[in-house]
């Protein structure tokens, strides 16, 4: 079995990978660049077949266009060269640049192993969305992370998409009382633009007119110079008055069960989430979720566990985060009873290798 990712880093959909590759019978083989992944997945006991790290922009000017698809065709020669050795029984391609590279690596190749595409995101512009969708089409299975992935890739309903929803280890997370103190937000994730800690800063601000005592915790790290400018912003924002000595900008953390365990309730403020790791390990931590209302959270949060929002109003987050705050307790049980009943891994592996196996065999 050969997985092939574009990327290297350790975000959510790397993890994912991970999590999916245990499921499988027999040997597994990753074709990735350089990085993170490569360095789990060889711990994970998976031959790694390294790749050429490559920029992943694609969007800007015609230039810029030019070289992604450059970068994307020279991708797609080292994986011919990896199928071509290993002669594996099946191609997992993994997100949009692994499918677009993979598919182009498979055309025209005598005795083409089946291929599965597993989709995590949400596509970015129209231009992508057509290359992807055309790509998807050539696919034997195509494997969505969330429904709001698989509307968003197969809109008119043309493709056969499986949505097999990602989980987490549930011994790793446990459900314990709320700690003493301050209540505290926690944001946890990348420092990216598109996760929008920005809003968190000014949900938390609008939220402390109401309880002064309230704090955020900002988990997780920069991944680029553009997130290093952001995190710059988010400083300068919470040494404002209104904010001063209330958000911890922590940095990235070994595990996440810790800061949950130390929070009261999630804050995620990302606009289009296409589904939310963090969202699911905070329910397994029996921490409750405030979520903008759309995407993948309409399907891992519900009344019983959280609150929703509305994508991109900080002062109607606010709203959110003081009601769930103030029912934080009544809510830490049923956070797990959720996460238990839905989001355990092995359900999804359990899932994930079954279709694998079908398809290979």
């Amino acid at each position: 079995m050969l997985f092939v990712s574009y990327a290297g880093g350790s975000g959510g959909a790397e993890r994912l990978l991970l999590d999916q590759a245990a499921a499988i019978e027999g040997p597994v083989a990753l074709a990735c660049p350089a990085g993170p992944l490569a360095e789990r997945a060889r711990l994970q006991g998976l031959l790694v077949i390294a790749l050429r790290e490559r920029k992943p922009q694609a969007r800007g000017s015609t230039g810029k266009r030019l070289a992604a698809a450059a970068r994307l065709a020279a991708q797609s020669r080292e994986v011919r060269r990896a199928v071509t050795d290993l002669r594996p029984r099946c191609v997992v391609a993994w997100s949009m640049r692994g499918l677009l590279s993979t598919t182009a690596a498979l055309t025209g190749l005598h005795g083409r192993p089946p291929l599965v595409f597993q989709h995590n995101d949400l596509l970015p512009s129209p231009a992508v969305a057509a290359a992807v969708r055309s790509a998807a089409g050539r696919a034997d299975r195509v494997v969505a992370a969330s429904s709001a992935v698989a509307a968003d890739l197969d809109p008119g309903g043309r493709l056969a998409v499986d949505v097999i929803r990602p989980g987490v280890d549930l011994r790793r997370f446990s459900s314990t009382t709320l700690p003493e103190g301050p209540p505290e937000a926690l944001l946890l994730g990348a420092i990216v633009e598109w996760k929008r800690p920005d809003l968190a800063l000014e949900a938390v601000a609008t939220a402390r007119t109401q309880l002064p005592e309230l704090r955020l915790r900002v988990v997780g790290t920069t991944l680029d110079a553009a997130g290093d400018s952001l995190g710059a912003r988010l400083a300068t924002r919470a040494s404002a008055p209104d904010l001063a000595g209330a958000v911890d900008l922590h940095g990235s953390v070994e595990n996440a069960s810790s800061a949950l365990a130390a929070a009261t309730c999630l804050l995620h403020c990302a606009d289009r989430e296409p589904f939310g790791l963090a969202l699911i390990e905070a329910l397994a931590s029996g921490r409750p979720v405030v979520a903008p209302r759309s995407g993948g959270p309409l399907e891992i949060v519900d009344e019983t566990c959280g609150r929703f929002y509305e994508p991109g109003d900080h002062s109607d987050a606010a709203f959110a985060l003081i009601d769930v705050v103030r029912r934080a307790h009544d809510l830490v049980a049923p956070a797990r009873s959720r996460a238990e009943r839905l989001f355990d891994v092995e359900r999804s592996r359990n899932r994930f290798g079954a279709m694998i196996e079908q398809v290979s065999s």
